[in-house]
Formats: C-alpha cells, structure tokens, sequence
C-alpha cells in the first residue's frame, strides 16, 4: 500500500506514478487509482498523472470522478489532443453531447489529421440537430480514412437529415462497399433508396433490417420457413407485425394481396389493434400477440411484404377504405360530437402527440387552428397508459369527448374509428390516429416534421398509400409553426361549404 503522505521530492511522485502504471498492466484498477490519486495530491500540477486517473476511473465506470480528472488535466494542458479527445469522449458517454462540440472543434482545429476527432465530431453534431457542419466534419474523417465504413455511413445520415437522400445513397453505398456484410449499412440505404421512391431496390436493401443485432421483431418458428415471395395458391402464411402501430395499419393491406394470391392467411396483430382489424379484407384468421398461433406452411414480417410483393412506388396496394368504424359506436359517438359542440362548426380531429418526439408536435402550436371561426376542434389524443385520456388545456378550446376514460385499449381504438367518421378533418402528427384516417379513407392533414419517413418519400403534399391525405411538410426544420399557418390556410377554404351543410342537417 502507497502511503498517503510523502515528502515533495519527484522521487516519492515518480514512485506512486510508476506503482499506478504498473498496477493498470496487473488490471488492479481500483489498486492504481489509489496510487494516481496519492501521485496527485504530492504534483497536483502535473497533468499526465490527472489525465490517466481520468481513463482508469473511466474504465471502472466512475465517471463523475473521471470527469473532475480529465477536467483539472484540461485546465493544466488545454491544448493537449489527447485531453481535448478523452475530455469530449467522456462528455458523449455521459450523454451531454452538445458540450462535447467546442473542445472537438478545437481538436480537429490542432489536428486536422485526427480522424477520430473529426468523425466524433461528426457524431456530436447530429446529437445536436446541425446535419450540415455534421457532414463537413464526416467529410474531413472519410477524406482521412476513405476505407472507414463507419464515416461513410454517418456522413449519408448527414446528408438524409438534409433532405438528400440520393446523396445519402451514395454514402451507404461506399460504406456497404467497405462492409458487405453490415446490415446496419444496408438497411440505411434501403431507407435513403425508399426515401428517393426507389423501392425496386430499396425494399430490397430493408430487408437487412431483421438482421441487426438491436432488431427485436424476429419470430422464431422452428420448422417454419420464411416466404420467398413464391406461389401461395393452396398455402397458409403467417404474416406477423414488427415495429409500430401506425406501421401494421399502413401495411396490412397487404393481406388482401396474399389473399388475391390464393393464401389463407393468418395476421398476429399487436393486442391493442385487434378488434380495429377484424374486418380488413383478406385476412382468414387474426390472432393477437400472445394468443396461440396456428400452423402454417410459411410465415413472413408484415414489411416485408412490399419486397416480397415485388412493390414498385407506381404499384402500391391501393383497397383504400379498408378499415371501417363500427356503426354502432359511430352512431354513439355521433350523438356526442354533436352534443359537445355547435351544430354547424366544421369539427376537426387533433392527435399531436407520437412515439417519437420528433414526430410530435408541441399543443400550443394547434392555438392557430382553434381560434378559426367556425372551426371546433376535438381531441383523439390518449396519454400514455391504458384507462388514461389525455385532456389539453381548456384555454385552447379544445374538445375532450367525455366517456372514453376507462377503456381497454382494443376498445379505445375502435372507438377512435368511430370518432374520426364523425368529424370533417382529422390533423395529426405522424401517427397511428394519422394511418387510421387515412386507411378509413377520411380527409387527413398529416403534419411532417423536417425529416419525414421514408413511406412518405417526397411527394410534396399527396402520398399514394391514402387517396384523401394531404402532406404538410416543414419548409424549415423545426418550423411547426409554418405548417400549422399552411394548414390553417386550407381549413379555412374548406369551411364554409361544410358548415352549410351541417346546418342543413346533413352528417
């Protein structure tokens, strides 16, 4: 054991350093941070023993402690690459991104010839909503490292977030070329191809997605095969959900394909959907996940189904509608809409919020649309967890339909069909509310944030998988606020025939 105190001399110093170096090659960590720490306190100034206490308490996951090490050798150093490099890496471990941009920027600034600083950089910037210095720095680490799959492939994330998804390919390309076998790059290039409204190639390259280590929708079934896209005539196929809700209602149209095809098909749906898609065409036999599944000849992820479907942009499963609200509940629901309300407003349905953030829209932004006259809006809004509707602020005005507390979530979203047949508009966010409307065939105003999904490619306000959407894209990114103005405009246009209408008494 070092002893706490010494006498000052570089000779007790020089012990204590080499005693920490020689426990860090004997992988005693917690022995060597000791000895650094007692190194410290005898050559406080001294910046090489602060900044390897700050990688080994690093490497032993005591970050706080890293970070005050790193940082005192930061002060003693400030122009060291090595400090400037570990001092930003830590910063991005610890998940506080943007304030890992200034001292890369000065690393890359000292050594232009760092890879590594100018792809972490790269990364810092993305973390930080900033695609275009984002791809400058990726720029200077491929021109660096033209072999790096890995900048190759950030560099084209750089570029989708611009809203250049034939550049974006070019990158995942390179890096696809340089790592064959990475399904992370391939899949990116699938998206950058969807995206561009290639889905020849593209549906295929998306098929890399089941592949990932991070993916979580892969079905094992032992004795099962996945379809090929070959004859069903006679066949049952299993067609299971993957990823989000809104995604099972855009695609499960497919079904009535399989169907055309001769299948008997089976659909695993997610519990909340099922009794929503009891009546889409083309499906013989719907389970929800975690009830038994019957047997079948092949099985395949619902999307998938384009790829195998051979799906060209011009061919898109048309069928639309294909969900129906249940009469009765339509009925019910009517009757409150119209209670809850004036007779003769232009009624529009509201969801602004999404499972990703980027998605969503802030509340406040809707203030525009709720103060047009004759327009009353109604919320389709249902918080997180099951029984619990999300009621806006009344300033607002916005309608929250009273009865939908304490509801199974199956039945809530049947009760959301039955809603939007009864209102003129629906305006959502990216969301499932949004594909419910449009695969009921009603009038939608789908809001896109800067970076839409790729389902949406670039169309600029129509999407062929609903005939009665209109897009609302953001001309500038984060400008919620210029679409709600857009979207506004078109209300407004819109209003006057239906009020006369719905004074005549007509639904």
């Amino acid at each position: 054991m070092i002893e706490a105190t010494f006498d000052g001399t570089g000779e007790a110093f020089d012990r204590c350093f080499g005693a920490g170096l020689r426990r860090v090659d004997a992988e005693s960590l917690d022995e060597a941070v000791r000895c650094f720490r007692t190194a410290a306190a005898i050559r406080p100034e001294h910046p090489a023993v602060w900044f390897v206490l700050g990688l080994v308490l690093r490497g032993l996951g005591r970050l706080d402690g890293a970070a005050a090490a790193l940082r005192a050798a930061l002060h003693l150093r400030p122009e060291d690459a090595d400090t400037l490099f570990q001092w930003a890496s830590l910063l991005i471990e610890r998940r506080r991104t943007g304030e890992a941009v200034a001292p890369l920027l000065r690393l890359v600034a000292l050594r232009p010839d760092h890879p590594d600083a100018a792809f972490n950089l790269g990364n810092a910037l993305m973390a930080v909503d900033e695609p275009e210095r984002a791809e400058a720095a990726y720029r200077l680490a491929v021109l660096l490292e033209p072999g790096a799959a890995a900048a190759n492939n950030n560099r084209g994330a750089a570029f989708l977030a611009q809203g250049r998804p034939e550049d974006a390919a070019v990158s995942y390309r390179r890096a696809v070329r340089l790592e064959p076998d990475c399904a992370e790059h391939r899949k990116n290039l699938g998206v950058s191809l969807l995206t561009a409204g290639n889905f020849a190639e593209g549906t295929a390259e998306y098929e890399w997605r089941t592949r990932q280590a991070v993916w979580q929708w892969n079905r094992d079934r032992p004795g099962t095969p996945l379809w090929d896209g070959g004859p069903l005539d006679g066949k049952t196929i299993l067609v299971h959900f993957e990823q989000g809700l809104g995604d099972t209602v855009q695609f499960i149209r497919y079904m009535a394909v399989l169907k055309a095809m001769g299948a008997r098909t089976i659909f695993e749906c997610q519990p909340p959907l099922k009794r929503l898609l009891a009546g889409v065409p083309g499906i013989d036999r719907l389970v929800a996940r975690g009830e038994p599944l019957p047997e079948a000849d092949c099985l395949v992820p619902l999307m998938s189904l384009p790829h195998r479907c051979r799906t060209t942009a011009a061919t898109i499963p048309g069928g639309v509608p294909y969900l129906r609200a249940d009469p009765d509940r339509a009925a019910f629901w009517r009757r409150r809409i119209a209670e809850a309300g004036p007779r003769d407003a232009f009624r529009v349905g509201i969801q602004w919020r999404a499972a990703g953030a980027d998605r969503s829209i802030p509340l406040e932004r809707f203030a525009r649309l709720s103060h047009l006259s004759g327009v009353r809006l109604y919320s389709l809004q249902k918080a997180d967890g099951p029984g619990r509707w999300e009621r806006p602020d009344d300033r607002l005005g916005i309608v929250s339909l009273p009865g939908r507390d304490g509801k199974d979530e199956d039945e809530g979203f049947v009760d959301t069909a039955a809603i939007i047949e009864g209102m003129d508009l629906i305006v959502a966010c990216d969301s499932v509310v949004g594909h419910i409307a449009g695969a009921m065939g009603r009038p939608v105003f789908l809001a896109l944030p800067w970076l839409g999904d790729w389902r949406w490619m670039r169309h600029p306000d129509r999407t062929p998988w609903y005939p009665q959407t209109r897009l609302f894209r953001m001309a500038r990114r984060n400008d919620w606020d210029g679409v709600m103005v857009r979207i506004a405009a078109e209300i407004t246009t819109r209003t006057a025939d239906t009020v006369a209408r719905h004074a005549a008494g007509v639904s």
